[in-house]
C-alpha cells in the first residue's frame, strides 16, 4: 500500500478511535406519571449495572455490542403503584466460555429467583438455559440462543429464540443497528412471541441525529405505542423523555422522565 493510499486509512482509523467511548458503570433514574381516566400516580426506578471490563461504544453512547461478554453486577429498586419492587443480579463470564447468571426479584415480600447456566460458544453466539421459581410455585426452565452477524464497521443483525421447556411459550427478537452517513444512526428492533396459541408482536426504532441525541418510537399488536426523545449534554449524561398511549384507549396515558450516567 503506497502512503497515498495508506495516509487516508490511518487517519480514519484515529477518528474511529477517538469517537468510541468507554464506561463501566450505568446509572438511572425514572419518574413515570400515569393517568387513567383522569387518575394519576407518580411511580419511580432507579438502577444501576457495574461491567467489570470497560463496554465500548458503537458511535451513539447508549448502543453497545449485541451479545455483551463482560461479567457484571446490576441492581434495581421500584416504587409503583404503592407496592416496593427490589431487583439484584448478575452475570460471570469465565474465560473457558461459561457463564453464569443469577437474579433475584421481590415485591413486597414476596420473591422470584432466577439461576442460569450458559456458554459463549465465540464472540458471536451464545446459548442459555435457565430456572426460574416463583415463591410457592413450582420450577419452570427456559432455554435460549442469541447470534450476531456481523455487517459492515459496527453494523449487525442480531437475533435471539426463547422458549420454556413444555413449548408453551416462545419468542423471537431482532436488532439491526447500522451507521448512516455524516455520523447518524438507526436501530431497529422487532419481537415475536407465542403465547400458549396466542400471538403477539412489538417493533421499535430509533434515530440518531449525532451520537448524542435520538428519537425513538415503539408499537405492539395491542396498539400500544410511544414516543420518546434522549440527548446526551456531554459523555457522562443524558436525559430522557417519552410519552406512551394505547390507539384504542386514550385515557390511558404514561409520561417519562429520566436522568443516566453513564461513567
Amino acid at each position: 500500500m503506497t502512503l497515498k493510499y495508506a495516509l487516508p486509512v490511518i487517519a480514519l482509523a484515529a477518528t474511529t478511535a477517538v469517537s468510541a467511548e468507554e464506561y463501566q458503570l450505568f446509572t438511572e433514574l425514572r419518574a413515570d406519571h400515569v393517568r387513567v381516566s383522569g387518575d394519576n400516580e407518580t411511580n419511580w426506578h432507579v438502577n444501576g449495572t457495574y461491567f467489570f471490563d470497560k463496554k465500548v461504544t458503537l458511535g451513539p453512547l447508549d448502543q453497545f455490542e449485541y451479545i455483551n461478554k463482560v461479567t457484571n453486577i446490576n441492581a434495581g429498586y421500584s416504587r409503583a403503584f404503592d407496592e416496593n419492587f427490589l431487583r439484584l443480579g448478575g452475570e460471570y463470564f469465565a474465560a473457558n466460555g461459561l457463564v453464569v447468571s443469577a437474579e433475584h426479584n421481590r415485591v413486597s415480600g414476596d420473591y422470584i429467583n432466577q439461576f442460569g447456566l450458559g456458554y459463549l460458544v465465540s464472540d458471536n453466539f451464545i446459548v442459555r438455559a435457565r430456572a426460574v421459581k416463583p415463591e410457592d410455585e413450582s420450577t419452570t426452565y427456559w432455554f435460549s440462543a442469541s447470534y450476531n452477524h456481523q455487517l459492515q464497521g459496527n453494523d449487525y443483525v442480531g437475533f435471539t429464540a426463547e422458549v420454556d421447556d413444555e413449548f408453551d411459550y416462545f419468542t423471537l427478537s431482532s436488532k439491526y443497528f447500522a451507521a448512516l452517513n455524516e455520523g447518524r444512526y438507526i436501530a431497529v428492533g422487532v419481537a415475536l412471541a407465542d403465547n400458549d396459541g396466542r400471538s403477539s408482536w412489538a417493533a421499535e426504532a430509533d434515530y440518531y441525529f449525532s451520537k448524542m441525541t435520538s428519537v425513538g418510537l415503539s408499537y405492539d399488536k395491542a396498539d400500544n405505542y410511544s414516543l420518546n426523545a434522549k440527548h446526551f449534554f456531554n459523555s457522562n449524561w443524558a436525559l430522557e423523555a417519552r410519552f406512551a398511549s394505547n390507539a384504542d384507549n386514550s385515557a390511558r396515558k404514561v409520561y417519562s422522565l429520566g436522568v443516566t450516567g453513564q461513567f
